[in-house]
């Protein structure tokens, strides 16, 4: 009996092995959506039982024999076509597996788009970002939409595929599976599978073959393991046609490494350079990033309705394919209303005229359910209307657009209107207009004081308080663009110039370190980096230093941008670098985690590296110099203190909300001040102990570094603007709510928020602070009130610049201001 039993087990368990998967594959001639009569079989369709792959001869029939884990008979839609239903389980005994397609314009051509979206963790429930995403695709007609991992749980995994598929996004949807859609089950992916289907499969658009991956741990146990992918991967790229190009999307990075490799084990590697691979695409990281590696891209997109763990915008992906199976990309971000703001003239200013005499129009336009199509002006007598110009704007950065015109003679002296009208690609228009004062020879003096050597003026981050003198009604001296996003890097004032730098997470990384005269705003240098800069950049004697997303450490010469010295800071686990750096007394301090150095400004010499504490998730954070400290910190990991002189760790800071943060300390009065999740911190730099902990109501995940005044301490919040508390009491003082956020940023804010990432400046009595809704904000220190803002209509993550009686200030769209006397 006993041996009969053993025969049975062994018979099935062998049974799957010997099945037969068999079916055709149909054209749906008449587009009736059901099988009949008229619909023709369809040869050279691959197919694939999870393990085997094969193609359908010219009667548009397979036979697969399965293996221990069929689950699904999965079709390779193939250019050309669409399907509503690529997959079909086995599990429902059919005696043939038969699938049905119809011909389709939008997978057939080489040059198509598509749009990605990732890490949407809908727990909570789904948002207006439905809304932007359904109409973006509904005015760019993307060939499909794919989700790439992380809808989140079980209510999450019900509840998106009700909201997004193909039914309701009005084109092909398809899904990977992120380490937190591996839910309780008979196994992790179980549930996953009876909502989406096959957690690896593949489709063609155009001349690309695109292929999904699952990724290879999360919450709970997989049933496949990474040899199972790799042997039915093995087999799919093997029926590529010649000359097809190659994208992939996993939930998570394959492979740091440029060799660029699936690998399952020692043993069972595949080179992917080998299939004419373009991209791996991919989220899990909940920030913006692009780099190219050696001629594959990997492209890594944040979260769409939430800001990022870094702090990186909320936004999804458009990515176009070329008839040569070039890429390009395009962030876009998520709930912008249509709208347009004129940034130059300012409203009710004298224009700033160029000494060639001309004007500087410039224009912030933006909407997330559509690109921007045209932007144009038209410029009349304020009196009579009378026109007197107009024409077309140029796109400068993916906000910004702008041009210089000659206004014609005997128009001095009169006030005029500009009218300005934005034209999307979904029918819809913006329009904004201001008056200004046509003024020849008429220019706001600029009178530079002290050096602004790095964020807050120097590396204790004191420059909240300083010896500017600038006072309302602000004057805009002169405007300029950078060519690309300005993040978190404030400006710099030195040399009688102002210096920038960019940010952009595309696959074009335009992406420099610029230099600007500080008295008519013009190029006079732009070095080009390698990848984004992020945050804080310095300058000391002569020389400005910056490091990029890809970990590259730049030291420039000031008075040219030539490059004196470069390094490739030492960072192992996650390959992107997010932070801030500083530099101090001939010394630069860079990097984060294991890669945290100290190098000499002079020939970037490492004079130390940290050995005692690892890289986390992204962060915000700026080195700081406290005294004989060096202070830094890492997202869900700790605020750390290191010796200045040698680079041992001295502490570690991680509870009562300190390891969730992303603001830097001010060094001021002995003590280090700082916010963290919900709280203002006072801690002793030399040995870490707390001395005081400031709980609060507000959201307080954010870049700002509080202004300590001699009566206040003010900073910003993810949620209620910005917060002065009185310094003796810690009691809130005054607030000042700003507007609802542009686009979100905080790690997992959304709608609604009021969110400032940067830090206060004061002058005189007055506090300026740019802010998530696209305002400068100018407040009383004492009481809160608000007593003038400037409107950009573009985010503000940098925070401001002073030195003497000028102000500079950059936008996300890449603007750079100068504001005078």
């Amino acid at each position: 009996m006993k041996r009969l039993s053993v025969i049975l087990i062994s018979f099935l368990l062998y049974l799957p092995l010997c099945a037969q998967f068999k079916g055709t594959v149909y054209v749906d001639i008449d587009q009736s959506g059901i099988f009949d009569k008229g619909d023709q079989p369809l040869a050279g369709v691959m197919v694939t039982d999870g393990l085997n792959v094969v193609r359908t001869d010219k009667k548009g029939r397979f036979s697969l024999p399965g293996f221990e884990k069929t689950r699904f008979i999965t079709i390779t839609t193939p250019a050309g076509y669409e399907t509503k239903q690529f997959y079909l389980s086995t599990k429902e005994n059919r005696k043939s597996y038969d699938f049905l397609l119809t011909e389709s314009e939008r997978t057939k051509s080489k040059e198509h788009s598509f749009v990605q979206i990732t890490d949407t963790e809908v727990t909570g429930g789904m948002g207006r970002w439905v809304t932007d995403l359904k109409h973006y695709i509904g005015n760019e007609k993307p060939a499909f939409l794919i989700h790439t991992g992380d809808i989140c749980y079980e209510p999450g995994l019900k509840m998106h595929a009700e909201v997004v598929n193909s039914q309701t996004m009005e084109c092909p949807v398809y899904y990977c599976i992120g380490n937190h859609d591996l839910v309780k089950g008979n196994y992790g992916e179980e549930l996953y599978e009876t909502i989406y289907g096959p957690t690896w499969y593949s489709f063609d658009i155009g001349n690309v073959h695109y292929v999904v991956t699952p990724i290879d741990h999360g919450d709970n146990p997989t049933d496949y393991t990474l040899k199972n992918v790799y042997n039915w991967l093995k087999n799919d790229l093997a029926l590529m046609k010649k000359d097809q190009a190659l994208i992939l999307f996993n939930h998570d990075l394959f492979t740091a490494s440029d060799t660029f490799v699936f690998k399952a084990d020692n043993e069972h590697i595949l080179d992917l350079r080998a299939f004419n691979t373009k991209a791996q695409i991919y989220g899990h990281m909940h920030y913006n990033y692009v780099r190219n590696q050696n001629g594959i891209y990997t492209i890594c997109t944040g979260t769409l309705d939430k800001g990022g763990i870094d702090h990186s915008p909320s936004s999804f992906r458009d990515i176009k394919v070329d008839a040569d199976n070039n890429i390009s990309t395009e962030l876009r971000y998520a709930f912008v209303e249509p709208q347009v703001t004129i940034v130059s003239p300012m409203q009710q200013q004298k224009a700033v005229i160029s000494p060639e005499g001309q004007l500087s129009i410039s224009v912030n336009a933006y909407n997330s359910q559509a690109k921007t199509k045209q932007v144009s002006y038209t410029l009349s007598i304020a009196g009579n209307n009378q026109e007197i110009a107009k024409g077309t704007l140029l796109p400068l950065t993916d906000w910004n657009w702008a041009t210089n015109i000659t206004l014609p003679a005997g128009n001095k002296g009169k006030e005029l209107k500009l009218t300005v009208t934005s034209c999307f690609n979904d029918g819809r228009k913006a329009v904004d207009s201001n008056l200004f004062i046509y003024e020849e020879g008429i220019r706001p003096s600029v009178a530079p004081g002290e050096n602004w050597n790095t964020l807050l003026q120097n590396a204790a981050h004191t420059g909240g308080i300083n010896q500017s003198t600038i006072h309302l009604p602000l004057q805009l001296a002169w405007t300029a663009n950078a060519g690309s996003n300005i993040f978190m890097a404030s400006p710099l004032i030195a040399e009688g110039k102002v210096f920038v730098a960019t940010t952009d997470d595309n696959v074009s990384l335009n992406t420099y370190v610029c230099a600007f005269d500080l008295n008519s705003g013009k190029p006079v240098w732009k070095y080009r980096t390698e990848n984004s800069i992020k945050n804080t950049i310095a300058y000391e004697d002569g020389i400005v230093v910056a490091q990029d997303a890809a970990y590259h450490l730049y030291a420039l010469d000031a008075k040219t941008g030539k490059l004196l010295w470069k390094q490739l800071i030492n960072l192992k686990g996650y390959p992107y670098l997010a932070e801030g750096l500083t530099a101090s007394n001939g010394v630069v301090y860079a990097g984060i985690g294991v890669g945290l150095s100290a190098y000499d400004l002079k020939t970037g010499r490492t004079i130390w590296t940290n050995k005692d504490w690892r890289q986390r998730e992204g962060s915000t954070t700026t080195l700081t110099v406290a005294d004989n400290v060096l202070i830094s910190g890492t997202q869900w990991g700790g605020l750390y203190g290191n010796d200045l002189k040698t680079g041992k760790q001295l502490w570690k800071l991680s509870d009562n909300g300190l390891g969730n943060r992303g603001a830097s300390p001010v060094y001021k009065d002995g003590k280090l001040w700082i916010i963290s999740s919900k709280s203002l911190f006072l801690i002793e730099p030399q040995s870490g102990k707390v001395i005081e902990q400031k709980e609060l109501s507000a959201n307080l995940d954010v870049t700002s570094t509080p202004l300590v005044t001699e009566n206040e301490i003010i900073f910003g919040s993810a949620d209620r603007g910005i917060t002065a508390l009185d310094k003796s009491t810690l009691f809130i003082k005054w607030k000042a709510e700003t507007k609802p956020s542009l686009v979100y940023t905080a790690p997992y804010s959304t709608t609604p928020q009021a969110s400032v990432e940067t830090s206060p400046v004061a002058s005189l009595g007055v506090v300026y602070i740019g802010a998530s809704d696209g305002y400068l904000y100018a407040i009383d220190e004492t009481t809160g009130i608000i007593k003038d803002r400037i409107h950009f209509g573009a985010p503000v993550f940098s925070t401001v610049a002073v030195s003497g009686n000028c102000m500079i200030v950059c936008d996300f769209a890449g603007n750079v201001y100068c504001f005078g006397m």
